[in-house]
């Protein structure tokens, strides 16, 4: 049997989502975004357990193996897709199945499909390494706070700011020119969770030293959540505070927001019991 197989998709007018079947009958997402850039899961499950997100809503089962990572980008290939990137952003911490996934984004270099990722930044000692010596085509830091307290109830289960900060300010003079332009924070506004300007700013008093971009997201909203977004208006004004604040802010792309596959909206289903 082959080690991952499309058991579902869905289709919008930016993304394709499709369900793949483990070997061992789990189920993971992986999301099509505009046509090119393959979104995989690294993990059946997440430990991070950020209470926002569908992905680690039923904890974590197991990481991936390397044949089932592959299979994803294979098997959605297979459909006739012309892939131009890959984005291990999908359900999981790439960080907990660290060995997998270098070796994953090193087969999808060697193949032409360079691959970037998502992380919450654990464990800071995996984080280094990728930050300075896996060949990714883009790492995305996803911080989400600036003060500890919400930083720990927003990404429970990683590391606190201080130890972030400190591990990507050690990483950073050891980096090329060209690998610092493939380094991102990302900030994720949560109504009253950490929109405040307080929180902004403290966020960007940690991250204009690091002279680094930031991808401003706006919470996807999941039914395995009460969380909810900030509304277009706050969005805009924390968009607003942030670049006076000196920081270079990317804002969502339509796809990063869908409903069908948006940031923090992926599942993952343990392995079904024998009928």
């Amino acid at each position: 049997m082959i080690a991952a197989e499309i058991a579902g998709e869905a289709c919008s007018q930016w993304n394709r989502r499709f369900a793949i079947r483990l070997r061992d009958g789990a189920e993971v997402e992986a999301v099509l975004y505009r046509g090119d850039t393959l979104c995989v899961s690294s993990q059946v499950g997440c430990a991070v357990r950020c209470p926002f997100c569908a992905s680690g809503a039923n904890g974590l089962a197991r990481g991936l193996e390397i044949e089932e990572l592959r299979a994803q980008v294979e098997q959605v290939e297979a459909l006739g897709v012309a892939l131009r990137g890959v984005t291990v952003s999908g359900v999981g911490e790439p960080l907990h199945n660290a060995a997998r996934v270098i070796e994953f984004v090193t087969w999808c270099k060697a193949r032409g499909t360079p691959a970037s990722l998502t992380t919450s930044g654990g464990p800071t000692t995996k984080l280094a390494s990728f930050l300075k010596d896996v060949p990714h085509h883009g790492l995305t830091i996803s911080v989400h706070a600036g003060t500890e307290p919400t930083r720990a109830r927003l990404v429970p289960h990683a590391p606190t700011l201080d130890a972030l900060f400190t591990t990507i300010a050690d990483a950073l003079p050891h980096l090329s020119r060209r690998r610092r332009k493939k380094t991102a924070l990302a900030y994720l506004l949560i109504a009253g969770e950490n929109d405040g300007d307080d929180e902004l700013d403290a966020f960007a008093a940690r991250a204009v030293p690091l002279d680094l971009p930031v991808h401003l997201y706006a919470l996807n909203e999941v039914p395995t959540s009460a969380m909810r977004g900030p509304g277009r208006a706050r969005y805009e004004a924390a968009y607003a505070r942030l670049c006076a604040a000196g920081l270079v802010v990317r804002m969502s792309s339509q796809a990063r927001i869908e409903a069908n596959g948006g940031c923090g909206t992926l599942i993952a289903l343990r392995r079904r019991a024998a009928s």
